[in-house]
Parts: C-alpha cells; structure tokens; sequence
C-alpha cells in the first residue's frame, strides 16, 4: 500500500507588493531648468513617467554637493570621472557601478542592464534598460563632458 501524498494547493495569483504607488509629478524641462506649463497650469505626470524624471534627477546631481541631500542616498557621483585622464573602460565600469547603486536605492527599480556607452567629441551618452515591478524601459541621457 502506497503511503497518502498532501494535496499542495499552490497560490498562482500575482504577488501584491507592498511598495506605495509611484504617484504623481510635474513634468520639468531639464534643458530650460523649468517646469513644463500647458494653459497656466503645471503638466502632472504619473507611474513611469514619474520614475523616468526621477532617473534623470538622479543622474544630474552630484551626491554630496547639496545640503539637502545629505542624509539621503541621492545622485551620483560622477565629477571626479568627468574630464579625467583615466582608462576610457574604467570611467565606463565606475559609471556603470556608480549609476546602479543610485538608481537601486528606489524601491520600485528591480534591475539596470544592456548598458552602452558612445562617445561623441567630448561628450558621453549613457543608456541602460530598467527594469521595475510595473515594467521595463530605456533610459538614454547624454552625461557631462569627459576627457577625448
């Protein structure tokens, strides 16, 4: 006589996180330093397009420099990269390291991959997939000038 076996009963439902919901912003012009105004009113942004200018926020401030920041792990610290006369592969790896470790620090970012780097003159442009519990997508930003 073979021995009962429990009936296992498996949940196969999605998992409920308990992360807060992204929320809303307004949508900001990094390249006029200004919020974005559509009838006099200030353009809200929501889910992903949120992230996506927190991602760019992130990588256009220096961590450390600003007052406000300093008891938070917020930015990047790129500066020291920036125009150095180190190895081309080395500043890419630092970025890399330096980029994923802020942008992790948001709770709903689960990943950052298929990273590339081009060079144009004197300027670097970065882009990188993210990957989040709501879904994935590109980020490509040019960053600071760096050494030639």
């Amino acid at each position: 006589m073979l021995p009962k076996i429990a009936q296992l009963e498996f949940n196969t439902q999605e998992i409920e996180t308990d992360l807060p919901p992204l929320g809303k912003s307004f949508l900001y012009d990094f390249d006029k330093g200004d919020f974005v105004f559509k009838n006099g009113k200030m353009i809200e942004i929501h889910g992903l397009e949120t992230l996506k200018q927190w991602i760019l926020k992130v990588l256009k401030t220096e961590r450390f420099r600003f007052r406000i920041y300093k008891d938070i792990p917020y930015g990047v610290t790129l500066e020291d990269l920036i125009g150095s006369s180190l190895p081309r592969a080395f500043i890419e790896a630092e970025i890399k390291r330096e980029v994923t470790a802020s942008l992790l620090e948001h709770t709903h970012i689960q990943e950052i991959q298929e990273w590339q780097f081009s060079h144009d003159g004197k300027w670097m442009r970065i882009k990188f997939r993210v990957v989040t519990v709501e879904g994935a997508f590109e980020i490509d930003e040019p960053i600071k000038k760096v050494a030639a």
